[in-house]
């Protein structure tokens, strides 16, 4: 749930119905609203997302750590692709 989450912050900040409904896009099975609470919490706790309050708007964006991971990510997951198609060879 955590890749899924900042996956979808990586193209910029979210409100919470967003994140709710590009994270159930993303997930096989039906996302409660109480896991994604969880999750958010879990990574605003390791400063990989922040949650901003603008008067009566409020959203959720990636940290510079929450971005540094993303990028990591895509090159991991760049990596087994690469993997992957060698081993078919």
């Amino acid at each position: 749930m955590s890749v899924a989450v900042l996956t979808a912050l990586q193209d910029g900040p979210h409100r919470y119905s967003e994140l709710h409904h590009a994270v159930s896009q993303a997930s096989p099975g039906t996302v409660h609203a109480r896991t994604l609470t969880d999750t958010l919490n879990y990574l605003k706790a390791q400063d990989l997302v922040e949650h901003r309050q603008n008067g009566d708007s409020a959203h959720y964006r990636l940290t510079a750590g929450g971005a540094a991971l993303v990028d990591l990510l895509g090159e991991v997951e760049r990596w087994s692709r690469e993997h992957r198609s060698s081993t078919t060879r």
